[in-house]
C-alpha cells in the first residue's frame, strides 16, 4: 500500500495555475490566431492588471477545441473583469468566432490531475 502523495507546492510561490477549454467555430482557426496576434494593448493591460502572469491558448485541431492555461497572481483581480470595457469589448468581437452558450463563450473548467 502506498502513502498518499504530499500536496504538491505552488508552482511559483503567490502564483496559482488555472485552465479551462473553448471551442473554436469550425474554419475560424486562421481568424483566431490572427485576432490574438493583435491582441488590444488595453486587452493586455486589463489581464496584467487583474494579476495574469502567464497565459498561453492552444488548439486540438480535430475537436476545436481551446485549451487555455495560464498563471495567476494568489490575489489576482479576475473576477473584475467583466467590469472592463475592454474585456466587454473583447468578449463581443470574439462572439463570432468562438460557440456561444448562453451568451457567453462555451467554456469547461479543467481539474488538476497531475502536475510535476
Amino acid at each position: 500500500m502506498h502513502a498518499p502523495a504530499p500536496p504538491t507546492p505552488p508552482l511559483f510561490p503567490g502564483a496559482e495555475s488555472l485552465a479551462f477549454c473553448l471551442r473554436l467555430r469550425p474554419g475560424c482557426e486562421d481568424e483566431y490566431r490572427r485576432r490574438h496576434d493583435r491582441l488590444w494593448p488595453e486587452m493586455r493591460e486589463a489581464l496584467l492588471a487583474a494579476g495574469v502572469l502567464h497565459y498561453e491558448i492552444h488548439l486540438e485541431p480535430h475537436s476545436l477545441l481551446l485549451f487555455a492555461f495560464m498563471l495567476r497572481t494568489s490575489d489576482h483581480q479576475m473576477d473584475r473583469l467583466p467590469e472592463q470595457r475592454a474585456w466587454q469589448r473583447w468578449r463581443d468581437y470574439m462572439s463570432d468566432i468562438l460557440v456561444q452558450e448562453a451568451g457567453k463563450p462555451f467554456r469547461i473548467d479543467l481539474q488538476p490531475m497531475f502536475r510535476m
